[in-house]
């Protein structure tokens, strides 16, 4: 792999917009606000063990109700998905609500304008699996086919903590005493390259996610400073230290090294299975579903570059693809938002530290299809090389989904 100095500061900036944590089980001040939805439900008798619900967002924000006469009522907010964990009279996890079709958690990101309330009707326990005689999906949230297929990939990291919420296997519930552990992905996507004068990449998809770190992130009141990542075959995770880390006030995020293949040229991604982590004296365990779906179904920008008439840039507009094609579907309930930084040589937009990059665009809309330069001095860079060339090195466009994975899509420029 080449070797580029921008994906640890990348890297950086990910950790620091993501990483606010609600310690309040009572409120839901995070960086991430919709509107209140009403939760309601009955849990059949056959179920009778149940005696509270946990709510945990993408966002690591929870709340605790308890179950009054095989009743319960959450408020929760809309503008990011819930997972509902049912717990007996010890406070132990018994099972999830599921909406099936690998649906694991409430995706309430999607709800439909004006729902305020969603009655979930009886519920019933089928081993660890809670399943609602009413299931939004299809009324309250409606999904395409495809939104359906993108939830149920984008869930996977959110739900192996709804699974297992004691995962330092000390038989408490890690956030009922004080704690919080959340396995989470950053996917590297190559889409395609700027090949001499073209304004538009040639598509390259052989090797579509050249690689990906995965993340710890711990709350707790004291942290170690290395932690070690072991994962199941075909990971190359056995006992790798963690690459680094970032503290916050309450919380520590812990990076594995940059995770791809050598010599192969498919798109490399987590497989699934167990994945567990030395941490301290405890032993952290994540079991992550199959991710083989992640490929086909990996939205990424493609973006077409317009110049002004002395080579400098303009403006960039784009659409969203999948494998399979152009996205025909709404883009805004997957993704958080969408930034454009720019690396090469020459005139900078701004006073960034790093020496390469010359433009950030800062967070745009998720509905913005076209956004023009707030500086025109970038050089594009055609013809031969020259001493003092100014030129772009490679175009990048981020973005993080709903539930907090982040996904970094580079085109170079040759």
């Amino acid at each position: 792999m080449k070797q580029l100095s921008f994906i640890g500061l990348l890297v950086a900036l990910f950790l620091i917009s993501g990483c606010k944590k609600e310690k309040d089980q009572d409120k839901d001040d995070d960086d991430i606000v919709g509107t209140p939805v009403m939760i309601s439900g009955e849990v059949d008798m056959s179920a009778t063990s149940v005696a509270r619900v946990l709510a945990l967002s993408s966002t690591n924000t929870h709340k605790l109700v308890d179950v009054v006469n095989n009743h319960f009522s959450i408020e929760l907010d809309n503008g990011k998905p819930w997972g509902l964990v049912f717990l007996d009279n010890a406070s132990q996890p018994l099972g999830v609500l599921s909406m099936g079709n690998g649906i694991d958690a409430l995706p309430l990101h999607y709800i439909s304008a004006g729902v305020s309330a969603i009655d979930l009707l009886v519920i019933t326990r089928n081993g660890n699996v809670f399943t609602p005689a009413h299931n939004p999906l299809g009324s309250e949230i409606q999904l395409t086919s495809q939104q359906m297929i993108a939830v149920a990939s984008m869930d996977d990291y959110l739900v192996a903590v709804l699974k297992n919420p004691d995962v330092n296997g000390n038989g408490q519930i890690d956030l009922l005493e004080g704690k919080f552990f959340k396995l989470s992905v950053i996917y590297f996507i190559k889409p395609g390259t700027f090949s001499g004068a073209a304004l538009t990449p040639s598509i390259d998809t052989n090797t579509l996610i050249e690689g990906y770190k995965l993340f710890l992130t711990a709350e707790d009141q004291s942290f170690p400073e290395t932690v070690y990542f072991t994962g199941p075959g075909g990971s190359q995770l056995s006992n790798t230290g963690s690459e680094g880390y970032l503290s916050f006030t309450d919380n520590r995020v812990y990076s594995t090294p940059y995770q791809y293949n050598l010599m192969g040229t498919g798109s490399y991604i987590p497989p699934g299975g167990t994945y567990t982590i030395q941490y301290g004296g405890s032993t952290l365990t994540f079991n992550l579903a199959d991710q083989s779906y992640v490929n086909n179904n990996i939205v990424y920008p493609w973006p077409t570059l317009a110049l002004n008439s002395n080579g400098t840039m303009n403006s960039m507009s784009w659409v969203y693809r999948i494998l399979s094609g152009t996205v025909n579907f709404d883009i805004s309930a997957l993704m958080r938002g969408l930034e454009i930084q720019i690396e090469g040589e020459g005139n900078k937009c701004s006073s960034h530290q790093n020496s390469d990059r010359l433009y950030d665009s800062g967070k745009l809309p998720v509905s913005t299809t076209a956004h023009t330069f707030s500086c025109q001095n970038i050089d594009w860079g055609t013809g031969v090389p020259y001493p003092g060339w100014k030129h772009i090195d490679r175009v990048m466009m981020t973005y993080e989904d709903h539930y907090d994975a982040s996904y970094v899509v580079m085109y170079e420029k040759y």
